[in-house]
This record gives C-alpha cells, sequence and structure tokens, in this order.
C-alpha cells in the first residue's frame, strides 16, 4: 500500500496551516504544516485534560515544535529530528513555523478526529 503526497486527503487548510492523512493499515500516517507561535490549546479543550490522547512518531522536517506535557515538562523537537510524542501532550510552534510527518495508531487518532469536529 501506498500514497504520493498529492494523493492524501487534505484534512484542515487554511493560511499557513495544512494537515494531510491517510490510513495504512492499523496506522495513520500524517504530514502537518502550521505557522509560527501556534497554539492549538483553545482546540485542545474538547479533548479529555485538554491535552492529545494520541502518542505519534515522526520526524520534524522544518523549523521546531515545543511539546508540552500533562505533568509539566517540556521539549522541543527541530528540524532533522525524529521524536516520539507520547499520550497527553500540547504544543506551540516555534517562531518559523514547523512542518512534520508523523505515524500513529488510527483509531485513537478517528476519536480525536471525531472530538476536534473533522
Amino acid at each position: 500500500m501506498r500514497k504520493s503526497f498529492d494523493e492524501m486527503p487534505v484534512e484542515m487548510q487554511d493560511e499557513g496551516l495544512e494537515s494531510r492523512s491517510a490510513e495504512f493499515g492499523e496506522m495513520v500516517i500524517s504530514h502537518v504544516r502550521l505557522p509560527a507561535r501556534f497554539d492549538p490549546s483553545p482546540f485542545f479543550e474538547v479533548l479529555p485534560d485538554g491535552v492529545c490522547p494520541v502518542p505519534h512518531w515522526g520526524r520534524v522536517l522544518e523549523g521546531e515544535i515545543v511539546l508540552r506535557y500533562a505533568d509539566g515538562t517540556e521539549e522541543t523537537t527541530r528540524a532533522g529530528e525524529f521524536f516520539y510524542w507520547p499520550a497527553g501532550h500540547t504544543f506551540i510552534t516555534g517562531d518559523a513555523g514547523v512542518v512534520w510527518m508523523d505515524v500513529s495508531p488510527a483509531d485513537e487518532s478517528r476519536r480525536v478526529d471525531e472530538l476536534l469536529g473533522m
């Protein structure tokens, strides 16, 4: 199974923001572009505890992103770095925005998409 970038459905698109994803078996692959200083906290208010309950594995392709975890810790992932972001996080993008690709469990991702109205 394979898809080109252009074949991946667009979930969200606005100025400087684009999210594409496609399911592959039990996983979903996403490509996300977000503008500078983007903070999804207002959108995450509908999620349990206001944080993303889905784990993600991937790589930041451009820019940087600061992950904020439910326990109060933070970590920055920069362009060229691979990552594992466990469930229980939110984030804010860096001054130049961020582009990343990640893989996540499809069932959990679908539940979050439903809560976010996607």
